[in-house]
Parts: C-alpha cells; sequence; structure tokens
C-alpha cells in the first residue's frame, strides 16, 4: 500500500470503529471499536512513515524506507506496556525518557544512558537512570526494533 492508501484506510477503520452503518448509525461493539481503533493506528502510522520518507524523483508519495521485502518501525514500551511505536529509534527513546522524565522525583539530577547489543538489533534497549552514584538503576522502559513485512512470503509459511 502507498502511503495515501494507509491513510484512507485509517480513516475508514476509524469510521468503522464508531459506527456500524455510517455516522448516525448503530454503535459498535466495545471490542469490536478496539480491534478497528488498533488497525487504524497500524495504518495510521504506516501512512506517517510514508510521508516522512525520502522522496524519490519518480513517486510523489514515498514508500518505508526498506530491506528487500522488510521494514522496521520501533515500539516503546514500560514493562509490557506499549507506549507508541516510532519510525525512529531516536523518538522511541525520547518517548520512554520523557516519561522517566515525568515519573521521577528530582528529574534534575539525573542522566539516561541505554543498554544493549549493537550486534543483536532485534533485542531490546533498557533505559537506565544514573542518580550521580555508581550504579546505574535499571527501569522497565525499553525500545524494541520490530520488522515488518512488505509483502506476503508463502515460503515463510510452509
Amino acid at each position: 500500500m502507498t502511503g495515501p492508501e494507509h491513510y484512507r484506510e485509517a480513516e475508514r477503520l476509524l469510521s468503522t470503529a464508531s459506527y456500524t452503518h455510517g455516522p448516525g448509525g448503530d454503535p459498535v461493539h466495545p471490542e469490536a471499536s478496539a480491534h478497528h481503533v488498533a488497525m487504524a493506528q497500524v495504518h495510521a502510522t504506516l501512512a506517517l512513515a510514508a510521508a516522512h520518507a525520502a522522496p524519490s524523483s519518480s513517486d510523489p508519495w514515498p514508500s518505508l524506507e526498506t530491506e528487500p521485502a522488510v521494514a522496521y518501525v520501533y515500539r516503546a514500551a514500560w514493562g509490557t506496556v506499549p507506549m507508541g511505536t516510532y519510525t525512529n529509534q531516536a523518538a522511541a527513546r525520547r518517548h520512554c525518557e520523557a516519561d522517566a522524565t515525568n515519573n521521577e522525583a528530582d528529574p534534575t539530577s539525573i542522566t539516561f544512558d541505554w543498554i544493549g547489543d549493537e550486534s543483536e538489533p532485534d533485542d531490546p534497549y533498557e533505559l537506565v537512570i544514573a542518580k550521580g552514584g555508581p550504579a546505574d538503576e535499571p527501569t522497565d522502559y525499553t525500545v524494541t526494533r520490530i520488522e515488518i513485512a512488505t509483502e506476503y512470503d508463502s515460503e515463510a509459511d510452509a
């Protein structure tokens, strides 16, 4: 799908999440509504990623940066609770650091560091806080790279 197609699908899913038969129709069951909202968020994220990718001269609507049949997003999380999905690692890290700062009693004396294995890019990076002491304090904030298939691979199901 192109960026505009993802955007239109997100709009359609949000409309479906609100009403069964269009605006003014019968309300959707709450569980079905939550599913539609979640799917709309995925399409909106992909539309945003496409809009921010470098445009090519032949395609006015760029697509995600990809390797062959693979694209990546970054999920910021606190423990098992997802906080957001981003097209780049820096944005996901900023979200975690901002949330950690907001939840710290004395945010003026803290510094952040990220612990992870660069040779394993799909392993989560963990945010730790240094408060002036010799040891870093772990947090439950993580940023994880998530692979998104850009096309169906029938051999993967075999």
